[in-house]
């Protein structure tokens, strides 16, 4: 399987306490995830490069994972810290590892080689500190990642599965190669209870901007209102796919208001797990086959996934597969 450089999401970041240790499914590989006493984040390979042991059934002590077998101590980068029947460490063992991030609730891994600087930092909304972030959800579907992202920026899908008649076509922007967004405007056709709501308090037209980073970030703006959304990709398989989806809104400064804004941001969680659900349901078991495109109505869609397929790549199967020296090499 090979991937574009990106964050991914892994994990919901409530989930993990200290001094835990869970296996994770991502990119066709067995993970083991692990919170230290210290807060920090470690994403290992599952296998132990030793021979072979499951980390995901170790503990956490010191900092450190410590393999269920020989007791090897990894450290949340990967480097072997202790070896309990030897002195001498041979530089060079270390556990294929992934670089993490918290944001919005969600674990993030960087999928990149080595210590090579991040292509682009994990995207945010501005003010992010002062807002509401509902907690998040996932839904897995049987569809690669890809047809996902790309039906995001299907301009005939938001007619056919969502209700949308598009007004004066979609503007498309890019401010990197790592980066694409559209923005466009759209009339709603009050068939579900969420757009008949819309059309009560006076939106009968959306304004909409989506942007798009690494090919499997996905911020949703509701412009001239508060209201984000952030659907994040993971591709468990080639043909398997986790979204965490996460509201935001800016926290009132009225703290006799906060109660109640919590309460509507999981309310609008609860509407737009709904509108996803409109596209996980088409998107079920699709065959993914860009041919027979239409210049026109696919437009959009087609500058998405030009923009995706220039997108560098790594392949997740040389991802720190590093054959494990013996000792008397590496004195």
């Amino acid at each position: 399987m090979e991937l574009p450089l990106s964050w991914y999401p892994i994990y919901p970041s409530l989930q993990l306490a200290p001094n835990k240790v869970v296996a994770v499914e991502a990119f066709g590989r067995k993970l083991s995830l692990f919170r230290t006493s210290k807060n920090q984040l470690g994403l290992l390979d599952a296998q132990c490069c030793h021979i072979g042991a499951d980390l995901t059934r170790g503990q956490v002590e010191n900092g450190a994972l410590v393999c269920p077998l020989h007791n090897w101590h990894f450290n949340p980068n990967g480097k072997c810290t202790h070896i309990p029947c030897q002195t001498h460490i041979p530089r060079n063992i270390r556990q294929p590892s992934f670089r993490c991030k918290e944001q919005y609730g969600v674990i993030y891994a960087y999928l990149g080689e080595g210590e090579e600087e991040e292509v682009f930092t994990l995207p945010t909304y501005s003010n992010i500190a002062h807002s509401v972030v509902s907690a998040p959800q996932h839904l897995d579907f049987n569809a690669p990642y890809e047809m996902a992202a790309v039906n995001s920026f299907d301009q005939q899908h938001l007619t056919t599965v969502h209700r949308r008649e598009l007004v004066n076509g979609q503007k498309i922007t890019s401010n990197s190669p790592y980066h694409f967004a559209i923005e466009y405007r759209a009339k709603v056709i009050p068939k579900t209870i969420y757009d008949k709501v819309l059309h009560i308090i006076g939106k009968s037209q959306v304004h909409m901007r989506l942007d798009c980073w690494g090919g499997n970030i996905l911020m949703f703006s509701h412009l001239g209102t508060p209201n984000r959304m952030i659907i994040s990709l993971l591709p468990l398989s080639d043909n398997l796919t986790r979204a965490y989806i996460t509201s935001v809104l800016p926290r009132t400064k009225k703290a006799i208001f906060l109660p109640l804004q919590w309460v509507f941001v999981r309310l609008l969680n609860h509407f737009t797990m709904r509108f996803v659900n409109q596209d996980i349901k088409a998107l079920e078991g699709i065959n993914f086959r860009f041919i027979n495109v239409l210049p026109e109505a696919d437009n959009t869609m087609i500058s998405w996934y030009k923009y995706w397929k220039k997108l560098p790549r790594i392949d997740i199967s040389k991802i720190g597969r590093h054959k494990t020296p013996s000792p008397s090499h590496n004195k």
